[in-house]
């Protein structure tokens, strides 16, 4: 008579045969034909850029289940003359804010690191009040929004 243990091996292999192979799951996987990229998988005109090469797959791994289409939700209508998406509830929002990339000095980045540790402001903070005070230095004024033509305001 098999033992609890064989039984329950037994049943762990009958359901892994009934469920769908782990895609991580490598075993059994070929090795690709290094010479031939054609051979590579996903190719041809709808395989698309995709470094994973899913780009074109809409199989998604559920051919068995019935598509439904997403479920949409009702437009938020926003403010007049602003493009945000509506925050999370209790989250107050900011003041609105551009993009902006810049390369600084290591031993800047240092002094920003300690400046951040010894005043418990976030880098952000720390930046715009250092590029106010610099204005203020400068005698720069906000030159106002602009205007539709894309100029400052006199």
């Amino acid at each position: 008579m098999p033992s609890f243990l064989d039984k329950a091996a037994e049943s762990d292999k009958e359901i892994r045969k009934t469920q769908e192979k782990d895609p991580a799951d490598l075993s059994g996987a070929q090795e690709p034909d290094w010479d031939n990229p054609e051979s590579w998988g996903g190719g041809g005109p709808e395989a698309g850029d995709s470094a994973s090469g899913n780009a074109g797959d809409t199989a998604d791994g559920n051919e068995d289940q019935e598509r439904k289409p997403p479920a949409r939700k009702p437009p938020v209508s926003a403010p007049s003359g602003t493009s945000r998406a509506p925050r999370r509830r209790g989250r107050p929002r900011g003041p609105e804010r551009v993009a902006l990339t810049v390369r600084i000095l290591t031993s800047t980045d240092r002094k920003l690191t300690a400046a951040v540790e010894q005043t418990g402001l976030n880098p952000q903070t720390i930046v715009e009040q250092a590029m106010e005070a610099h204005f203020r230095r400068l005698k720069i004024e906000d030159p106002g929004k602009p205007t539709e033509s894309g100029e400052g305001a006199a």
